[in-house]
């Protein structure tokens, strides 16, 4: 017979936030599946455990799924387990969940912690449509254009964002999604627990790991228009993007509002 893939949802901070079953789980199964062998392993110590681990993580998960698949046909029972949260809501496990339920393994939830539902539980904001995007693209012009897109989207919206690239893309997103009330919230469950609302960029410090929400549209906003070095660095980042420059002043200038000669004189004034 087969054994069982458990997806086991662990902390996100505060250790003691494990649930029983959790516990129960990690005891009972032949060895773990993690993102870092490193955080697994003082989870377990903590717990006062001691399991084999298997590191699964963006980079591997490809090439060890099927030894993984395997591993549980032959009778093995695995906890499949992420750094911080719930494994496969902007972590890896996909891919192994897929296999297995491909395979016919039973895959069984352990819920627990997850930021994206601690930071919506507190926001104040309306939950019965939710959009979530985990973290947004790094290039610029990606970004910009997955902002546009959301403009008319009815749902509050979710995002995960790193220190040393939060404060830009809010910045971005308050011009690009304009009248949405903004939640942002700050190593949730850690020492350092902060909430922000309706923050300006400079005031978000550049450490810790956040969460930013962004609840419906208010009617009748409209995207606002940037200041010429930023609507040239638009351009410039969907030029990069392999867009002619032509194309590119055409949809940065149609993004706000603007006539495509009226952009490339502001653009070419600047400084001036």
């Amino acid at each position: 017979m087969p054994g069982t893939l458990y997806v086991v949802a662990t902390p996100i901070g505060n250790l003691r936030d494990i649930t029983l079953r959790a516990v129960d789980t990690l005891k009972a199964v032949d060895g773990v599946v993690c993102e870092d062998t490193r955080v697994a392993r003082k989870l377990l110590a903590h717990l006062g455990l001691s399991k084999p681990t298997r590191s699964c993580f963006s980079g591997n998960e490809a090439g060890r799924v099927d030894r993984l698949v395997s591993l549980i046909l032959e009778g093995e029972s695995l906890a499949l387990t992420t750094d911080a949260g719930t494994p496969g809501i902007s972590d890896p496990g996909y891919l192994l969940v897929r296999e297995c339920r491909k395979a016919e393994i039973p895959v069984v939830p352990i819920p627990g912690p997850s930021a994206l539902a601690a930071g919506l539980s507190v926001s104040g904001l309306p939950a019965s449509r939710v959009l979530f995007l985990g973290f947004p693209p790094r290039r610029q012009g990606e970004r910009t254009r997955l902002l546009e897109s959301l403009f008319e989207d009815p749902s509050t919206l979710v995002f995960y964002e790193s220190p040393r690239r939060v404060r830009k893309f809010l910045e971005e997103a308050r011009r690009l999604l304009p009248g949405r009330e903004t939640l942002v919230e700050r190593e949730i469950t850690k020492r350092f627990e902060s909430t922000y609302s309706n923050p300006e960029p400079g005031d978000l410090p550049e450490r810790g790991e956040f969460v930013l929400i962004f609840g419906p549209p208010r009617r009748g906003a409209a995207p606002a228009p940037g200041d010429p070095e930023s609507l040239l660095a638009e351009v410039e980042a969907r030029a990069s993007d392999g867009l002619p420059e032509k194309e590119a002043l055409r949809e940065v200038a149609k993004s706000h509002g603007l006539k495509r000669r009226d952009l490339y004189q502001m653009i070419k004034r600047r400084g001036n």
